[in-house]
């Protein structure tokens, strides 16, 4: 686990200002701004129950509005082989801008270059809304902040974490094979 301290929100915060039980919801800048947040090492961040590590997850669209999708390679043993559709990670403490907001969209671009090769601006960046889970080990301890990046493909030189990337429209994928938060990432797509 790398050492690092997290971007945090207090659980009775999320659910005194969302419906986290849903799973996933639209949102907006000023939704997120009112949560109050801290940074936590990550290792105490990951067993500290009560608050939430926020994570900026992007779904990223080609031109003609297929998703990126891939398989996961990376060190995050939990999610290994498992078909996914976002990008990006923990939010830390060099990330820390003005806002909460702007925090995670710091986080995210920077999270999106050391992915994609691709550097970004906050005007490629849409915001769709959140996501929450309480099946699985880390849906326990994050909660994700889902955004949508649309690019031109050739320009992504994709890191080793990222396996085996397809493209295709939202509405063709099986999200029975996807992890969960990308399934419940996808489902935002439908509600703009």
């Amino acid at each position: 686990m790398k050492k690092e301290n997290v971007l945090c929100v207090p659980v009775i915060s999320l659910t005194d200002e969302f419906d986290i039980k849903a799973g996933y919801w639209p949102t907006n800048k000023d939704s997120i701004n009112k949560l109050p947040f801290i940074f936590k090492a990550r290792e105490l961040a990951e067993c500290d129950f009560s608050h939430k590590q926020l994570i900026a997850y992007a779904l990223v669209f080609n031109e003609r509005g297929e998703l990126l999708h891939y398989q996961r390679c990376g060190s995050e043993k939990r999610l290994k082989g498992i078909w996914s559709a976002g990008i990006g990670g923990h939010t830390n403490d060099h990330d820390k801008g003005d806002t909460l907001y702007d925090t995670l969209t710091n986080g995210l671009l920077r999270e999106f270059e050391e992915e994609t090769g691709l550097k970004i601006k906050l005007d490629d960046i849409e915001l769709l809304g959140m996501i929450n889970e309480e099946q699985t080990e880390v849906g326990h301890c994050h909660t994700g902040v889902v955004f949508k990046i649309t690019v031109n493909p050739e320009n992504l030189l994709l890191d080793a974490e990222i396996g085996n990337p397809q493209w295709e429209t939202p509405e063709l994928l099986n999200l029975a094979n996807f992890e969960l938060w990308s399934g419940l990432a996808i489902k935002l797509t439908n509600c703009k």
